[in-house]
């Protein structure tokens, strides 16, 4: 494995991460065009994209959760035409994109993070429950686009699926009660894990199942599919109305990271979903990846 030109500026970010940590590098060749719509302002990916991890196997060897603590990227260095690669070192929820946790052959993939990966979790989080072998594939999708996602839309949600169907029905589904969750891990029984205030929690998670069936594997399934098929785009407006995109500082006026790959119904007609492409961009496309070890 070639060694990183901006080693030496990663290493010096490991001190602030989990040092009994598994340090692992997810990296793959990205190549992209986009557009800020609110500033006609395009900005390009063309080389390699590499997010470090920070993962966790439990006593039995049966289980791994981790998350990403930085992003080594040129489009986040700044517009077309901008020299250089930038580090960005995410610190808190706000930055720090995606939490995963792999088991009995799934991989799944939350926001769950509150006040910083040092915090007690409380609250349940919902999750992807995604198959294992795409895992790290969706979540480098995932983590960069949650990485890029203030740059490209001044902060607004991002949206990696279709709300409802061609019947304007609800396609995917959560359990509406915190008390009510899919799963759970104990932080304790990794004994890699230990955190600044040397604290175990228990995650609480609860899944995005398919409407039909309340079956989330179906669910992930479909979302991985389409995802792997079509990657995620920056789209110009919302996919359905209240879906992120008066959370920006712009509001209407800047449009979602979303995966628009089939035709929905909203608000009594038809969105043409990746069949109107005129006012979206390709950010970026699914690739399967394996981790590397950092210190390789």
């Amino acid at each position: 494995m070639k060694k990183h030109f901006l080693l030496p500026t990663i290493i010096s970010l490991l001190f602030c991460t989990n040092l009994f940590a598994e340090q692992l590098v997810l990296e793959r060749k990205v190549t992209n065009h986009v557009q800020r719509y609110y500033d006609k302002i395009w900005f390009d990916e063309a080389g390699t994209v590499r997010i470090y991890l920070n993962e966790f196997i439990s006593a039995s060897g049966k289980e791994k959760f981790g998350w990403a603590y930085a992003i080594e990227s040129k489009l986040l260095n700044g517009a077309a035409g901008s020299a250089g690669t930038s580090v960005k070192k995410f610190n808190d929820e706000a930055d720090c994109p995606l939490m995963y946790y792999i088991a009995d052959g799934r991989f799944y993939i939350g926001y769950v993070w509150a006040n910083g990966y040092t915090s007690e979790v409380t609250n349940t989080h919902v999750f992807y429950d995604f198959p294992e072998e795409a895992g790290y594939g969706l979540y480098f999708m995932l983590t960069y686009a949650s990485a890029v996602n203030y740059l490209l839309t001044y902060g607004n949600g991002l949206t990696f699926m279709e709300k409802w169907d061609q019947e304007g029905h609800s396609k995917y589904i959560t359990n509406d009660s915190d008390l009510n969750y899919d799963l759970a891990f104990y932080t304790g029984n990794f004994p890699g894990y230990k955190n600044k205030e040397n604290a175990f929690r228990t995650v609480k998670i609860r899944l995005v199942k398919d409407a039909k069936t309340s079956d989330s594997k179906i669910a992930g399934n479909q979302i991985a599919d389409n995802l792997k098929a079509h990657g995620l785009w920056k789209a110009k407006s919302c996919m359905t109305a209240g879906d992120g995109t008066m959370l920006g500082a712009h509001g209407p006026n800047e449009g979602v990271i979303t995966c628009w790959y089939e035709p929905f119904y909203d608000a009594g007609s038809m969105s043409d979903g990746l069949g109107d492409k005129s006012n979206k961009n390709l950010l970026i496309d699914y690739k399967k990846i394996s981790p590397h070890s950092l210190k390789q």
